[in-house]
């Protein structure tokens, strides 16, 4: 703008005056008083008259102001088109960053609500499936544990009772034998009678064998001969031989349901540790995927907090390129309005009621 002081300088050299010429210039005059850079323009227009300057000096001055101020405009529009330009690089990148991180959010909340979630009740699940099959297994096994030492006790049982009925029969027996070899006549019903009721006594607990025993040594009283007896003796042997073959039954049908308990109790215990296992196993992955929860819920909250932040960032820059748009806009509007100026003082310096319009209006006080 300190060309302006030289702008001026060189006005008056014309002395005829043309009344319609002067009438044209007063009005563009006027104009040009109208703006301050027109006014700064007449007061140097003004004081390059009273100094009577060269003409050409106040012309080159008025194009020098119109080049600046041409340069300055398109400065302005240079500066603009890169601040517009930085502004949609920008907006673009966070547009990006957006979008990418929107995506990023949808996919952490899928990834919890299909998979994550989903997985972690179906692992409870299965902890609690599996749990409920280890105390199952534990109840069955501490069940069947009591049901075999009762099996077992009758087992038991059963032989003090076989044991009894031999014992009894081997007894009778011995009394046969006595009876038959003379130790003991027939005619001795007390001693026989004594050791008629100590087998019975015997083989009261075993209800299969008392009767039959009971029978036949009923029948030992009632007998005085021989050939009887050894009847007798021979259906007691026959007896004794059931019974010493039922207690080997029994013997070894206990040998086999022990051996299947055996097989039955590590069965039990086989399950169990698989069970175990399998609990600890589905406890890790639980414990997994519990991990992979809190890390995806971190990285959601995240990238939550950043998409908040791009977009308060997008909307600032948005805000900051409509503020300078409008300051862009103001400045060129001005620029613009001293451009126009400026070419219109020239065009008014290059006409030939200039000189004329000057001399009236400084003959008359002055051009402002």
């Amino acid at each position: 703008m300190k060309k302006l002081s030289l702008l001026i300088m060189a006005l008056i050299y014309i002395n005829a005056i043309d009344p319609s010429m002067v009438q044209l210039g007063t009005a563009k005059l006027d104009e040009l008083n109208q703006s301050n850079l027109g006014k700064m323009i007449l007061q140097m227009a003004q004081t390059h008259a009273e100094m009577r300057g060269p003409l050409d000096d106040l012309v080159a001055a008025i194009g020098d102001l119109e080049n600046e101020l041409t340069a300055e405009l398109q400065q302005l529009d240079e500066d603009y088109t890169r601040s517009t330009n930085q502004h949609a690089a920008t907006q673009e990148n966070l547009d990006i960053q957006i979008g990418q991180t929107e995506i990023n959010i949808f996919n952490q909340k899928d990834f919890i609500d299909a998979i994550l979630l989903p997985s972690i009740d179906q692992t409870n699940s299965k902890i609690d499936r599996l749990n409920g099959y280890i105390n199952d297994n534990r109840d069955n096994l501490s069940k069947e544990t009591l049901n075999r030492q009762k099996q077992h006790q009758q087992f038991l049982d059963r032989v003090s009772e076989h044991q009894s009925a031999i014992s009894a029969v081997d007894e009778a027996i011995q009394l046969i034998n006595a009876l038959i070899n003379g130790n003991i006549s027939f005619a001795e019903k007390g001693t026989i009678n004594q050791a008629i009721q100590r087998i019975n006594t015997k083989t009261q607990k075993t209800n299969t064998v008392h009767p039959i025993v009971k029978a036949l040594m009923s029948l030992t009283q009632n007998f005085s001969d021989q050939d009887q007896a050894k009847k007798i003796r021979d259906l007691l042997s026959d007896t004794r031989n059931q019974l010493v073959a039922s207690l080997n039954q029994e013997t070894a049908d206990e040998n086999q349901i022990e051996q299947t308990w055996v097989e039955r109790q590590k069965t039990l215990n086989t399950e169990y540790q698989e069970f175990k296992r399998s609990v600890l196993e589905a406890t890790y992955v639980l414990a997994t995927y519990q991990s992979k929860l809190k890390s995806t819920r971190e990285a959601l909250a995240e990238n939550e907090n950043d998409l908040q932040s791009y977009k308060d960032s997008l909307q600032q820059d948005k805000d900051a390129q409509a503020q300078e748009t409008q300051i862009y806009n103001e400045l060129k509007s001005q620029y613009q309005i001293q451009l126009q100026t400026t070419r219109n003082a020239k065009e008014f310096v290059n006409s030939a009621e200039f000189s004329n319009v000057i001399r009236q209006k400084l003959n008359q006080g002055g051009l402002i």
